[in-house]
């Protein structure tokens, strides 16, 4: 009997979730400001598609987005984040992710 146990996340999820989340400390760091998807697939070296999905399914209880409206009546979609709370931790972040999976 053959059983199909498929992980519940990516392989590098755990690995990708600690680099986005170190781009974002270091900018809630240095300014207030919000970083788009793009800027942080740049500083990570991973794919815009993965960094927007990883936020979405692993980081939405830590992080803040926007997608201004104005942008998005032209055609264009751009979803800028930063972290919720800047004195929150890796292992914090850590822990949410093994409890969920």
């Amino acid at each position: 009997m053959k059983t199909s146990m498929r992980p519940r996340f990516y392989k590098n999820t755990k690995h990708n979730v600690m680099k986005i989340f170190r781009v974002l400390k270091q900018n809630r760091k240095e300014s207030d400001g919000y970083l788009s998807v793009s800027e942080i697939a740049r500083r990570t070296g991973l794919h815009r598609w993965t960094v927007s999905r990883t936020v979405d399914l692993w980081m939405h209880h830590f992080t803040d987005v926007v997608i201004p409206e104005e942008l998005e009546q032209v055609g264009l979609k751009i979803k800028l984040v930063r972290l919720n709370n800047p004195n929150i931790t890796e292992g914090v972040i850590l822990r949410s992710m093994n409890i969920r999976i």
